[in-house]
């Protein structure tokens, strides 16, 4: 598996090698270029990524290559029915032999299954295995330490054996946790690496291949050392991000008006049509809007704007999470959850500076402060200002319980860390494709 830095480089590289192919061919053909065209070819590669066809962490496809051919012809299609030249035909066949080649090439990277073994890790091992297998590209044979853990049988020997060890089960991998050992046995370190094993921390292993950050292994040291906590609060990129906001909020609030107006007129009706006629004064009367206190930037409470998407109820005599089958979760309410039309007030929490629309999600205060005693280093995410999406939101299914808000944390922690205009683009790309396919509560 590839690092996600590597795959963002990817990406781009594919991106702007499909732009000059597309636009030389326009050129080549003697095709007149305009703002159209340039569009359609944005489209176009958006299509590529809502379609996995970028997504360089995997191995290229029989259907990856059927995709794009798919994709490819409806676009030739287009132009050969607006323009009316079957010229674009041959041109469409050798931009498709030039995007699925530069795929396949971008997609080329070994799929071997490495040989990891652990260094120096405490009793929670059998927890540090789970999130290292995930990844499925790592197998890890055991663990290496001065004295057995609770982990008998994942033990491999002492530290001073480790050269022997790594020679007779053919290690790929040397992960190590505390720093201690690592001062202790430098040269040992060094030469393994010279050898061509990858030695690497496991708090940038996470970062580096699983995409988030391991909460209880970080400490004090870890949190003063990392001066990319700041990153997000530099003033030209806070004022940046600011500027983006008020805008794009703006633009939204334009362009969603009508949408808002009906998804208002569908939640005051959600309590039956039949009022209508018998009572409208309740109808008028039902609540579209729900209001509640989220805890924000620096730990500020602010008042969060949603559609009201269940029935009104006694917050004490239910559960503080919501499920998929909830019965508190109207008709309407379940279609404007998967459409994210629930979401939509919340623009105007953007525009009031309470909210951006990508960093962690703010969570009810209730819960919030209950997180904060409960999950070590809960507080870190405050660090930023919390967002409509954000990077636990793409890559962890909805949260229902403490172990859910947990791994979710260690994904917001992953994105307080590494926060950067690239990775907000990420995040909102992968957010549209969840919103496409519908994938949520």
């Amino acid at each position: 598996m590839i690092s996600r830095r590597k795959e963002i480089y990817l990406v781009i590289f594919n991106f702007i090698m499909m732009f000059i192919c597309y636009r030389q061919l326009f050129i080549f053909f003697d095709f007149s270029l305009n703002l159209a065209i340039y569009i359609l070819f944005l489209i176009l590669f958006f299509l590529y990524y809502i379609t996995d066809l970028i997504d360089f962490r995997r191995r290229f496809l029989v259907k990856d290559f059927i995709i794009s051919i798919f994709l490819n012809t409806i676009c030739c299609s287009l132009y050969v029915i607006f323009y009316k030249k079957e010229e674009f035909i041959i041109l469409f066949i050798i931009y498709t032999i030039l995007q699925i080649s530069l795929s396949y090439i971008c997609h080329i990277h070994k799929k071997k299954i490495k040989n990891v073994i652990l260094v120096n890790f405490d009793e929670k091992i059998r927890d540090v295995v789970d999130v290292i297998e995930r990844s499925e590209n790592y197998k890890v044979l055991g663990y290496v330490s001065k004295m057995p853990i609770n982990t008998k049988s994942l033990y491999l020997g002492e530290l001073s054996k480790l050269e022997k060890i790594i020679e007779n089960k053919a290690i790929d991998m040397i992960i190590f946790l505390k720093n201690d050992y690592v001062k202790q046995n430098i040269q040992s370190l060094v030469k393994l690496k010279l050898q061509g094993i990858n030695v690497i921390d496991y708090l940038l292993f996470l970062e580096e291949f699983v995409d988030k950050v391991d909460t209880e292994k970080i400490d004090s040291l870890w949190i003063l050392m990392t001066d990319s906590l700041n990153n997000c609060n530099i003033n030209i990129k806070k004022r940046g991000k600011r500027f983006f906001d008020i805008l794009l909020s703006i633009l939204l609030l334009i362009l969603f008006f009508p949408f808002m107006i009906f998804t208002y007129i569908l939640v005051k009706c959600d309590i039956g049509f039949k009022y209508l006629v018998l009572n409208p004064k309740k109808i008028i009367k039902n609540p579209a809007l729900f209001k509640q206190k989220r805890i924000g930037y620096r730990g500020q409470e602010f008042e969060i704007f949603k559609f009201r998407s269940m029935k009104i109820h006694d917050p004490t005599k239910y559960s503080k999470y919501a499920s998929k089958n909830d019965e508190r979760i109207t008709k309407i309410g379940k279609f404007i959850r998967k459409t994210r039309l629930d979401e939509l007030p919340q623009i105007i929490n953007v525009f009031r500076g309470d909210m951006s629309f990508v960093g962690p999600r703010p969570e009810w205060n209730e819960l919030g402060h209950q997180y904060e005693k409960e999950i070590k280093n809960y507080n870190l995410r405050y660090a930023v200002q919390p967002g409509i999406t954000g990077w636990a939101q793409t890559m962890y299914t909805y949260g229902a319980s403490v172990n859910d808000a947990k791994i979710k944390l260690e994904y917001d922690l992953y994105y307080v860390k590494n926060c950067s205009l690239i990775l907000d683009i990420i995040i909102l790309f992968k957010t549209s494709k969840i919103m496409i396919f519908r994938k949520g509560l």
